[in-house]
């Protein structure tokens, strides 16, 4: 049978039982947007299986809802080992307390963030994400010494910032991003 033959023939199939196809579904299913993903996941599978469908209709419709109870379990198993990621996620969280920052962090937070979105994007790229300045300038596609030059000023108003907050130069010497790299 030709190429265009089995399509045509898929596609009839698809027509005569889409309706029948996704109600199976939405019967199984409790979400409607879960079924109809289901439903597409079954068109999907049956148009890569197409040149295997039976040429009698009943057989083609019958072959139709074995895939579509294939594509149900799986359905299914993937929504269990969802649900249980997220319940074993769930536990963690409530086992694990949050950590609460102390208060010179989120100082320095809230300093980070009054800078320019250029240089706290900097500081954050150096500093928090652990990259050399040359590593920032090339992902952030600048010379090297634009870097070098954006960080002192970004350095210079961190420290006004945070001698403001906190008054005690000696404070100051724990804040790893006011030291030099």
């Amino acid at each position: 049978m030709s190429t265009a033959d089995c399509q045509a023939r898929f596609k009839i199939a698809i027509k005569d039982s889409e309706g029948d196809l996704f109600r199976y579904f939405l019967r199984r299913i409790s979400n409607p947007a879960d079924a109809a993903e289901a439903y597409g996941e079954l068109l999907i599978t049956a148009w890569k299986l197409h040149r295997k469908m039976p040429t009698d209709a009943t057989e083609a419709r019958m072959w139709l809802f074995g895939i579509a109870h294939n594509v149900l379990r799986s359905t299914r198993r993937n929504s269990a080992r969802h649900s249980a990621a997220v319940q074993r996620f769930a536990d963690e969280l409530r086992t694990t307390p949050a950590p609460q920052p102390e208060d010179k962090v989120v100082e320095l937070r809230d300093a980070i963030a009054s800078l320019s979105a250029g240089e706290s994007g900097l500081v954050r790229l150096i500093y928090w994400d652990g990259f050399k300045s040359h590593e920032a300038a090339a992902i952030l596609g600048i010379n090297p010494s634009t870097v070098r030059s954006r960080m002192t000023k970004a350095k210079a108003q961190l420290r006004a910032l945070l001698s403001t907050a906190r008054p005690e130069p000696a404070n100051l010497a724990h804040v790893p991003c006011l030291s030099v790299r």
